[in-house]
């Protein structure tokens, strides 16, 4: 379990470093790069989920009658886990909110300068638009 643990603690790296790219790739408004780097978040998020699952099924088939279910070893890993998991969920919201701004700032001015509103395949009914407005 400790090389699956390293690899889940390398494969977060990854992501907490592609989600820094990304909140500074959408304050430039680089939106080719986010989107260039979509398959490879992807994979990332494919593997994470791999390595999860073996973690859990390895957590599962061990003795839990016996005083120590985790090594020393494997705690501090799952401990590196827990902290790069919660600093990748912080990052990852931060930049969810800013891609939702930048989304629902760009539908209000097609609204504004079609009187369309874009289907950009979410149900944004319960959400208002963004107060900006044209002056001209």
């Amino acid at each position: 379990m400790q090389n699956t643990l390293i690899s889940i603690n390398s494969v977060l790296d990854e992501l907490i470093q592609i989600t820094y790219q990304d909140i500074e790739d959408i304050k430039r408004a680089n939106h080719q790069q986010l989107f260039d780097r979509n398959s490879q978040k992807e994979l990332l998020l494919s593997k994470f989920v791999q390595l999860k699952s073996n973690i859990d099924s390895t957590l599962a088939q061990r003795d839990s009658s016996s005083q120590t279910l985790v090594k020393a070893e494997e705690e501090l890993l799952l401990d590196e886990f827990k902290q790069k998991l919660q600093t990748f969920y912080k990052l990852h919201k931060k930049f969810a909110k800013m891609a939702f701004s930048v989304t629902n700032f760009y539908n209000n001015l097609v609204h504004k300068i079609t009187g369309a509103r874009p289907d950009i395949g979410y149900n944004m009914s319960s959400t208002p638009y963004s107060s900006f407005s044209l002056k001209g």
